[in-house]
This record gives C-alpha cells, sequence and structure tokens, in this order.
C-alpha cells in the first residue's frame, strides 16, 4: 500500500508542477494581450488630457487678449502679438492670432464698439498616429470685449 500511495504522490506532484509552469506561461501571454490595449487606454488619456488643457489655456489667452485690447494697449499688432503669445500654452505650434475692431463709419475706433480676438493654434500632440484626437489637434479660440479706451494713437486690426 505505501508503494501505491508514493506512486499516486509522485504521480499527483509531476502534474501539479506541470500545471503551474503552463499557467505561469498562460499569464505572460494574457499580459501580452492586454498590455497594447491598456497602453492604448493610458496613452488616450494623456493626450486627450494635453488637448483639454491647451484649449483652456488658449480660451484664457483669447480673453486676455481681448481684455488688452479694449483698453487701448499694446497698439501696434507687433506688441499686440508678442503680449498675446506670452499667454499661449506651452508647446503650441502654428498660432495665428487675429484682432479686429468695430469701426464707426469714419473708419476710427471708438469707446463703446468691440472688439474680437481669435486665436488658432495647434495643440501639443503625443504623435501616436492610429489614436484619434479632436479636431485633429487645432484649437480656435474667440473672445470679444467692449472698447474702453482708445489711445491718442488708433489701434491696428491684426490678420
Amino acid at each position: 500500500m505505501g508503494r501505491r500511495t508514493l506512486e499516486a504522490g509522485v504521480t499527483r506532484g509531476l502534474s501539479t508542477g506541470r500545471r503551474r509552469r503552463g499557467e505561469r506561461g498562460a499569464a505572460a501571454v494574457e499580459f501580452a494581450l492586454v498590455m497594447p490595449i491598456l497602453f492604448l487606454i493610458i496613452f488616450g488619456i494623456i493626450q486627450y488630457g494635453f488637448y483639454f488643457f491647451a484649449y483652456q489655456g488658449g480660451s484664457d489667452a483669447a480673453r486676455s487678449a481681448a481684455r488688452l485690447s479694449a483698453v487701448g494697449n499694446p497698439v501696434t499688432c507687433t506688441a499686440f502679438r508678442t503680449a498675446v503669445t506670452s499667454d499661449m500654452p506651452p508647446n503650441s505650434t502654428n498660432v495665428l492670432i487675429k484682432r479686429t475692431f468695430e469701426k464707426n463709419s469714419l473708419n476710427r475706433v471708438e469707446i463703446g464698439r468691440t472688439v474680437t480676438v481669435t486665436i488658432s493654434f495647434q495643440s501639443p500632440d503625443l504623435g501616436v498616429g492610429f489614436l484619434p484626437s479632436v479636431k485633429d489637434g487645432k484649437i480656435t479660440s474667440t473672445a470679444k470685449s467692449r472698447v474702453e479706451y482708445v489711445n491718442n494713437g488708433q489701434p491696428q486690426d491684426c490678420t
């Protein structure tokens, strides 16, 4: 009887050992199958986070630019673009800034009219080709403000 128990124990021990090694391999295969999907989800969250961060920053920059324009400062387009670019989100590319004043019948800017500022730019991208982004990562923000002050020189439209 002792012999059968020994044989049965040895047989059971071998099959259990084989099964454990097989399970370890199965876990590695399952992880290899799930890992690309997991990374896609993680990179998707990061990519969309970059987009929404840039979108919020673009909205803030447009509102700030409209406030600057409403008080008549800065007058020139070069100074205006420099001031607005410093407020832009980091790593923004292809930045286009447009400022348009509503004018009276004499083609002059006056207090009480509106100024419209539009900012367009490309949000930062992780470069994962098959991961779609909102509107191909292009962000456009527009803000309007009432002109409160016109200094001696007429402010310029910037296109």
